[in-house]
């Protein structure tokens, strides 16, 4: 699988007014951190920062040029903020890794093949579980995981993550008995839909917005 690269400049601005400066630049604030590494403050192109992320998800590896230091470092993306109405990219933190230590992360389930349950007895689909936790070496990482549904023949069945098998040297640390797909009858899917649809009452706690966060 291909690294991506990333150019960042060191980054003096900390707070307050000057990081709104910047984004009006196109300019995204970030951070480096890692073990055994001091975190540095740095900032990207925001063009070219959104290109990476779309194409590099958040398990795969890049690999981050500073100016000033001579060696780049392999990192992944640990947090991305967007903006709350505009939805672009206003801070990220990544994380520096070491070749030779594990990393967890996040990894996303795509389904593929056709499931005879569905196609043929008319079942309906459901995708339960988006993500899955995964543990590599930064060298095995991949960016999702594939559940091929044309093992489900009958309705009622399901896949679990204990049934998928993970690629050469990933170790899947999602709970083995989460349902990954299930399918069931279309009866099913409208009760469960009405459930949904009942009024529920919550608690509301304000957030400041992240537009006005580092």
């Amino acid at each position: 699988m291909e690294t991506l690269e990333l150019r960042a400049t060191p980054r003096e601005v900390i707070g307050g007014k000057q990081i709104k400066a910047l984004r009006r630049e196109d300019v995204v604030p970030g951070i480096i951190y890692g073990h055994g590494i001091e975190p540095i403050a740095v900032q990207f192109d925001s063009r070219e920062i959104e290109r990476a992320i779309n194409q590099a998800g958040t398990s795969s590896t890049v690999q981050v040029y500073v100016e000033g230091i001579h060696d780049p470092y392999l990192a992944i993306f640990r947090d991305v903020q967007y903006h709350t109405l505009k939805r672009n990219v206003i801070h990220l933190d990544l994380q520096a890794l070491n070749l030779k230590e594990t990393v967890r992360v996040p990894v996303s389930v795509v389904l593929t093949g056709k499931s005879p349950a569905v196609e043929d007895l008319g079942g309906v689909l459901l995708h339960v579980l988006n993500e899955l936790e995964i543990e590599a070496l930064p060298t095995a990482l991949v960016p999702s995981i594939e559940v091929d549904i044309s093992v489900l023949t009958q309705i009622g069945q399901s896949i679990t993550v204990s049934d998928i098998v993970p690629p050469s040297g990933v170790t899947i640390l999602s709970a083995p008995h989460d349902f990954v797909v299930q399918v069931i009858y279309a009866e099913e899917e409208k009760e469960e839909a009405k459930v949904v649809a009942e009024p529920v009452e919550v608690e509301v706690i304000s957030r400041r917005p992240a537009a006005e966060e580092e």
